[in-house]
């Protein structure tokens, strides 16, 4: 898995959960907290895909964290 940016609780998760909403959105949360989210665009792959978790990764890391 590639590396993952630290979530806003402090903490660095080990992986990511995907919650899948419809054919092309989902939600992906790490396994530190739980409470932090990102939506992410599914390119209508599987939500249990490794091309979803690659992506899922991508706008893990790319997401905004407060100062």
């Amino acid at each position: 898995m590639n590396k993952l940016k630290e979530c806003p609780c402090g903490k660095t998760p080990t992986e990511l959960g995907i919650t899948d909403w419809n054919s092309q959105w989902a939600y992906c949360s790490g396994d530190c907290c739980g409470e932090w989210v990102v939506e992410f665009r599914t390119q209508n792959q599987h939500a249990h895909s490794a091309k979803c978790m690659e992506l899922a990764i991508k706008e893990w890391n790319r997401a905004p964290r407060g100062e």
